[in-house]
């Protein structure tokens, strides 16, 4: 999820904050949330660029979510009002992931005339007979995508069965850091390599993410541009000054490979620790954008 990932910290724009709103249909065991109001996006240079070149959707698990808009005939440019991603552990010690969008249209008139079977009294619409794919509504305009007892999880946690990602104290501190500015935000505890291995799950192998203990970031724009900002909490102080020259270092080598142009954004990228706290912050340009796709920039 590396690349939506950085595109959810390279923009966000205005004062909107309906994805938190979805986080009540998100597990209490997530170990990584991200989220985006796209509405409030539309006039920012950066995701227009993004959008045009086909990179806003682009990241490892791209075809599935591509498959759900392709059979349900939903387009992203236009029907994605806000969305929540969350991958998590249940309470069997299993992983899964989790994709709940809001649209700007009503979901019924999407699923009608597919198969589904009940659950709760609600229809468990499944997209195609050999695959494990399915889509639930929450509400009219609200829907869970994912494997059936993905799904079925999401419909619990909208009927308070279960206990959302609320319960958990490490990431409501964290959401609760949020500017309400920044409808455009992720944050994780990422997993140790043993437990995520055991679990078959997935999460980042950036070696600088795995340093943290826990992160999260978000991002305030301009009209042409975003400053974003990522903090990470490290074991210790110790810790964090090594993962903190590492940073420096990588962007060093960035820089070095760097055109005049892209060079003089990187200048403006800060890396700080205080404690065991990391603070990275940038002004988020096209050009940089540009960059880390086509891989130029030197950082994965």
């Amino acid at each position: 999820m590396k690349n939506l990932a950085l595109w959810l910290l390279l923009i966000t724009t205005s004062a909107y904050a309906g994805s938190r709103d979805l986080v009540k249909y998100l597990p209490q065991y997530s170990y990584s949330v991200i989220g985006a109001d796209l509405i409030p996006l539309r006039d920012n240079e950066v995701f227009v660029s993004m959008e045009r070149k086909g990179q806003i959707w682009s990241y490892e698990d791209d075809s599935e979510i591509v498959n759900y808009f392709r059979i349900l005939k939903i387009d992203p440019k236009k029907d994605v009002k806000t969305f929540v991603f969350s991958k998590y552990l249940n309470s069997y010690g299993s992983a899964g992931k989790l994709h709940v969008f809001e649209l700007n249209q009503e979901i019924a008139p999407l699923l009608s005339r597919k198969s589904s079977t009940k659950y709760l009294g609600v229809a468990l619409v499944r997209l195609e007979p050999d695959q494990d794919r399915y889509v639930v509504p929450l509400d009219s305009h609200t829907v869970a995508m994912g494997r059936l007892n993905e799904v079925k999880m999401a419909l619990d946690l909208s009927r308070g069965k279960l206990p959302n990602m609320t319960q958990n104290l490490e990431l409501k501190l964290m959401l609760q850091k949020l500017p309400d500015r920044a409808p455009v935000w992720g944050m994780a505890v990422p997993l140790s390599r043993r437990k995520a291995a055991a679990t078959n799950a997935k999460q980042s192998t950036n070696a600088m993410l795995q340093a943290f203990q826990s992160y999260y970031f978000y991002g305030v724009p301009a009209k042409t541009n975003a400053s974003s900002h990522f903090y990470g909490l490290a074991k210790d102080d110790k810790e964090a000054a090594v993962v903190t020259a590492f940073m420096i270092g990588t962007l060093a080598i960035a820089k070095f490979r760097a055109n005049e142009t892209l060079a003089e954004v990187l200048d403006q990228v800060d890396i700080q620790h205080n404690g065991n706290n990391v603070h990275v912050s940038a002004v988020l340009t096209k050009e940089m954008v540009d960059a880390f796709f086509d891989g130029s920039l030197g950082v994965n």
